[in-house]
């Protein structure tokens, strides 16, 4: 099996930014969901929108599957493998999540 996630970069309007991984291609509901956002929101929470960037890759051979809470543990800990020829780039896209909890978005 193939193993599919994202790298997600975050930043408010007023300029404090996170970066983190996702399992599969999150959309922006899944990203306002994530420990993540709600770790930004928490600390953050004046910004009036969150620009999220969503790079979204695969490894593996065979049938894509989003990969899983262990597959992300490793990647994080092997980091150096998210840059190797082993990784594969799927897809970039970028989008606004107005704030505060509209969960409105606003494609980039």
């Amino acid at each position: 099996m193939s193993k599919v996630f994202s790298i997600i970069g975050l930043e408010t309007n007023t300029g404090i930014s996170a970066v983190g991984l996702m399992s599969g291609i999150p959309e922006a509901e899944d990203i306002q969901k994530s420990q993540l956002y709600k770790e930004l929101v928490e600390d953050f929470g004046e910004s009036e929108y969150i620009t999220a960037t969503v790079k979204s890759y695969y490894y593996g051979e065979g049938k894509p599957e989003d990969a899983t809470a262990e597959d992300l543990n490793w990647l994080k800990a092997n980091h150096e493998f998210l840059l190797s020829e082993a990784v594969t780039h799927l897809q970039t896209k970028s989008f606004a999540i107005l704030y505060p909890d509209q969960g409105m978005q606003m494609n980039m």
